[in-house]
């Protein structure tokens, strides 16, 4: 299999189900396993460790912003609904990561064409 296959291959792996956002919040059984093993981390530290990394952003931030890879939103699409006048870009290589995206930014931000705010979702393929 060629290399941009397997890339490929496991994009639509990870972005097709819930997988990642229980990894990435450790909200799940595989997602603790891979924060214990992989990054010896347990709940408290990851929530601590995402609180910290979020937190560069400034509140009532109105400005431009680029989030690569937005990967399935998970994580900022909450903070962007906070912050109506900024104007937010989202890419990401997974058309089906971006999907999600687009569907959390629909569902948690109740704004016509998933906009959050002045986010648009734009779609990233390979």
């Amino acid at each position: 299999m060629e290399r941009k296959e397997i890339i490929c291959s496991a994009y639509r792996m990870t972005g097709g189900n819930n997988f990642y956002d229980g990894m990435i919040t450790c909200s799940t059984l595989s997602g603790k396993a891979v924060y214990r093993l992989v990054w010896i981390m347990n709940k408290a530290e990851n929530d601590a460790y995402l609180e910290k990394a979020l937190s560069g952003i400034p509140e009532n931030f109105s400005g431009k912003l680029l989030e690569v890879p937005v990967g399935a939103g998970i994580l900022t699409m909450p903070v962007y609904q906070t912050m109506p006048e900024a104007d937010i870009t989202c890419l990401d290589y997974s058309a089906d990561m971006m999907g999600q995206a687009q569907e959390k930014a629909e569902r948690q931000c109740d704004l016509p064409a998933g906009r959050c705010g002045g986010t648009s979702l734009c779609r990233r393929y390979l």
